[in-house]
């Protein structure tokens, strides 16, 4: 309304003959300070994109390449780091990619991307290298199918999971929407079934997938069977290689326990930690690698929480024996051809401390061969013959600093072994929530 009552005075201005020029030439002044203002804006808008520039700019050096944590669940800046870029007076926010690895984006304000930062490990970080050795009882999430199979029924030879599209290797969670997490489980929901078609849920190279399935009356005993081997836990022993007495967390392994039919990393539910009472060491040779056999305690110890390709990870409700105290954790680039030593219990009486060789450093980005070892302690040789199953995750230790764990031995030469760089172990630890 305001606007509507503003033109129709100025029309009865311009009506006026003393007032007629006036009205105009206040017209054209206002076009004039219009199109001044447009220069202004014009002059102003390189200004302020170069002053952005010339922000991001000093944004990017007051952020640094590399930032690194000082414990196993956090990475971020120092506050001596956060204190640089504060002075350059740049309000600088460092947050972790959505894509879950040891990359990070600085930000500017809050908002605005400005660089890509590294995670790595802190020289600062310091935990107890063990050497130990744990039972392990692993409990799926889901069932593992290993293999399929055939069943004899009235209408001929049929394979239910295999027409219903399953394979080796798929993880079945559900059927007819009923959680599944053991053999008994899937028996039972098949058995029941009276030959009616079920809906499976299964997870296929980390993708979840429905199925159908129908069940057949097998000739011999009459029951409803799906054509599947299945697996729903496993056990096995490992050595512990760090522990932080702070939280009670340890690591293990060197690398994840695995189904041994399908090579499939095993979905964890939960799992248990146990003491062991080794009993024997079956000695290897070339072309067959010997292991470490003891009897399993019944008494929990601890609680698996993660299971990675890296190592597993957990919490001890009491401290490993080791022969160490707290050591600094060596980054990658400080790990070097030579002389280093690892810490085992292979016979029973306590963490011992063998020498060894690192003969070869990879820089690719496998993920638990990292370097190569070679056992060089004549005790321990005589007794193991070099590296033994269960042995699998004996920290590595190099200068002073814990730089890794043994992972894998070579099938033809005992005496030699991949190792894992302490770094990837702690960057899998960062992902067990």
């Amino acid at each position: 309304m305001r606007f509507m009552y503003e033109k129709e005075w100025l029309l009865k201005m311009q009506k006026k003959p003393n007032l007629k020029k006036a009205c105009r030439t206040g017209i054209r002044n206002s076009e004039g300070k219009q199109k001044a203002g447009r220069g202004k804006i014009i002059y102003v808008l390189p200004l302020i994109l170069i002053c952005s520039v010339l922000l991001l700019g000093a944004s990017g050096k007051a952020i640094p390449d590399e930032v690194y944590s000082d414990s196993i669940t956090g990475i971020g800046l120092s506050e001596a780091q956060r204190s640089s870029a504060n002075t350059e007076g740049v309000n600088a926010e460092v947050s972790l990619k959505a894509d879950g690895e040891n990359e990070y984006t600085a930000k500017l304000f809050g908002l605005i991307p400005t660089k890509k930062v590294e995670g790595k490990l802190s020289s600062q970080l310091q935990l107890v290298p063990c050497g130990d050795v744990f039972g392990v009882k692993f409990f799926t999430k889901g069932v593992v199918v290993t293999a399929l199979s055939e069943v004899e029924s009235e209408e001929g030879i049929i394979g239910p999971a295999k027409k219903a599209g399953l394979k080796a290797g798929d993880v079945i969670t559900s059927i007819d929407g009923k959680e599944i997490n053991t053999a008994e489980e899937l028996t039972e929901a098949v058995s029941s079934s009276s030959g009616k078609t079920l809906t499976v849920e299964f997870v296929r190279d980390e993708k979840s997938y429905k199925a159908k399935l129908t069940p057949v009356k097998a000739l011999s005993d009459g029951k409803y069977k799906a054509g599947a081997w299945v697996r729903d836990s496993t056990a096995g022993i490992g050595t512990i290689t760090f522990y932080n007495p702070e939280d009670g967390s340890f690591a293990g392994l060197g690398h994840g326990i695995y189904d041994s039919d399908t090579d499939l990393l095993l979905p964890l539910l939960r799992g248990a930690i146990v003491d062991i009472t080794l009993d024997d060491i079956i000695k290897g040779r070339d072309g067959h690698p010997g292991e470490l056999k003891g009897t399993f305690s019944t008494e929990k110890v601890g609680t698996l929480l993660g299971n990675t390709a890296c190592g597993v990870y957990g919490v001890l409700a009491k401290a490993p024996e080791t022969a160490y105290g707290a050591i600094p954790c060596a980054l990658k680039n400080e790990v070097t051809e030579g002389s280093a030593s690892i810490l085992c219990n292979v016979d029973g009486r306590g963490v011992k401390e063998y020498t060894i060789e690192i003969v070869k450093i990879y820089s690719g980005a496998e993920e638990t061969k990292n370097f190569v070892i070679e056992v060089t302690d004549e005790k321990l040789l005589s007794m193991t013959g070099g590296i033994v199953r269960g042995m699998s995750g004996s920290p590595i230790i190099q200068n002073g600093k814990l730089v890794g764990a043994v992972t894998h031995v070579f099938v033809n030469d005992p005496t030699r072994g991949y190792g894992i760089f302490i770094e990837n172990m702690l960057a899998e630890a960062e992902k067990i929530k």
